[in-house]
């Protein structure tokens, strides 16, 4: 995914994978939302499920699937989706040659004379605290295990426009934000990036949440790709409407205000207390912020003693 260019390249699909995307149902299923104490996404579905091994191993020059890992594909997904309901509703699969255990889904909207895409991957490496190993793999093979937990990354960007080309699809994401680079810390091979897109995520998301309202870690609002994203937690094609239309709003609300953001956050860390914030707050439309505050997190204890989040509505 080419993050630092706003483009997302499109080589191949899958005409097998994408009947198989067909038969996702338009109602939520019998899944819970839920984040691991490191923020990662995940639906409880409930159900065990097995993920075959593959080969770890893979030239990412190479543009297009092989016949073994479209077979692992499509065995995963005949299983994944009976469980997952809507996610993945209308959707078409693509393959990004440096993510074979993350598939990607997309779907392109059209709203209020602009287009975003709700973008899916799926995360079908072995997580070892969700899951049981069936057969050790190496370090040329994956490993065969079981999971009741699909991880996952889902968001909805804006987008600038679509070029088809002879060998590909570019979806170019709307960007407005100028750079989040800001500079290094450290010396010698200790040197790290400092960047605030983090930052961006807290002030996007807090604008429209009620400061009494806890809702970490899920942030409706992120930055990527250099934008304003949503995270979107209906998947249901109305939920879906919906929560784009929660974006086209908030982008079109944030935007006149970015590069006010962005200089106060490359000297300041978020906090509700800045003045401009607090001034920018003043102003968002209440019907807007009022979508979250059905929303709320559940911290509990999981079954190995490790701390995880439940999004509830």
């Amino acid at each position: 995914m080419e993050q630092i260019l706003n483009i997302i390249p499109i080589y191949y699909t899958n005409n097998e994978i994408n009947r198989l995307l067909k038969k996702s149902k338009d109602i939520e299923t019998r899944y819970s939302l839920h984040f691991t104490q490191n923020e990662d996404f995940f639906l409880n579905t409930r159900h065990t499920f097995n993920i075959p091994q593959i080969p770890v191993h893979h030239d990412i020059n190479r543009r297009y699937p092989d016949d073994s890992y479209l077979s692992f594909l499509k065995s995963v997904m005949e299983t994944v989706i009976p469980l997952t309901g809507p996610l993945l509703l209308d959707t078409e699969y693509f393959f990004d040659p440096a993510e074979l255990l993350r598939p990607c889904f997309y779907k392109i909207y059209k709203y209020n004379n602009a287009e975003y895409i709700y973008i899916v991957r799926l995360d079908l490496s072995f997580k070892p605290n969700y899951s049981n190993i069936l057969k050790k793999g190496d370090n040329d093979i994956t490993h065969f295990f079981s999971t009741k937990s699909v991880f996952l990354d889902v968001d909805i960007h804006p987008v600038e426009k679509t070029v088809q080309k002879s060998d590909r699809l570019d979806i170019h994401i709307k960007q407005s934000i100028s750079q989040t680079w800001i500079g290094e810390t450290g010396r010698g091979y200790f040197i790290q990036g400092i960047w605030i897109d983090t930052e961006l995520t807290k002030f996007f998301s807090r604008l429209f949440i009620d400061e009494n309202l806890s809702t970490y870690p899920y942030y409706p609002f992120s930055c990527k790709y250099r934008t304003v994203s949503h995270f979107p937690v209906d998947f249901t094609s109305e939920g879906r409407k919906n929560h784009i239309g929660l974006l086209d709003s908030a982008y079109n609300f944030i935007y006149p205000y970015m590069k006010d953001i962005e200089s106060v956050l490359r000297n300041s860390e978020f906090s509700q207390d800045l003045p401009l914030f607090r001034e920018i707050k003043k102003k968002v439309d209440p019907e807007l912020s009022s979508y979250f505050s059905k929303y709320s997190i559940r911290r509990y204890l999981n079954e190995k003693g490790m701390r995880e989040y439940e999004l509830e509505n």
